[in-house]
């Protein structure tokens, strides 16, 4: 995706000066070691700290995969595709913020995997494909979406869109206050690319 794949770029470009996330276990790490290399929870869970799955289920990843960060991630599709969410707060209003997360795919059946993202009244669909990848060799990625608060408070949530039990992995979910504004219409592929130029010009002005 395009415009994700801009976005990360900037991203990565502002790490240093990003404040920091205000998501709480973003990584999946609470509530820690279970039996067994991977544990399923259902639509209206609370098991897996800050985080509640709004529908289908989800799958907490131990050993059975490579995370991107710590010990544990997620796969979206659990028995069937699932979703979960929980509300984010401490935001300004009218302030840009960025959300960063890891995506790759469950690599036990190739393919393309799709997961949405929403916070903020924003939102972006993304796509991996698992083809070649394999549970010590993942391929993480790290995608990204830009949006503006409304208010103290928004939901941040995560929704497979793969109906069967080899959906999106999902780690490594942050939401940090963007160091500069984001551009009019950045959450467009052109707003993308005009936060880009934006941060080249800085650069070269402090050169």
């Amino acid at each position: 995706m395009m415009f994700g794949k801009a976005i990360a770029v900037a991203a990565i470009l502002l790490a240093g000066a990003a404040h920091a996330s205000i998501v709480t276990n973003g990584s999946f790490e609470s509530p820690g070691s279970f039996a067994g290399s991977f544990k399923t929870y259902n639509a209206g869970s609370t098991a897996i700290t800050g985080w509640t799955v709004g529908s289908g289920s989800v799958d907490l990843i131990n050993s059975y995969w490579q995370a991107a960060d710590g010990s544990y991630s997620l796969d979206m599709s659990g028995g069937s595709a699932g979703s979960i969410w929980q509300t984010i707060s401490g935001l300004l209003t009218g302030k840009s913020y960025i959300l960063s997360f890891a995506l790759a795919g469950n690599p036990d059946r190739a393919g393309v995997k799709s997961l949405t993202a929403e916070v903020g009244g924003t939102s972006g669909t993304y796509t991996f494909d698992s083809t070649g990848k394999s549970r010590s060799a993942m391929g993480w990625t790290t995608e990204t979406l830009g949006f503006t608060a409304s208010g103290n408070s928004a939901t941040l949530r995560f929704t497979s869109n793969t109906n069967n039990a080899y959906g999106p992995a999902l780690d490594n979910v942050s939401v940090a206050l963007a160091p500069v504004p984001l551009p009019a219409g950045a959450a467009t592929m052109g707003g993308a690319f005009g936060l880009l130029a934006l941060l080249r010009r800085r650069r070269r002005a402090r050169a």
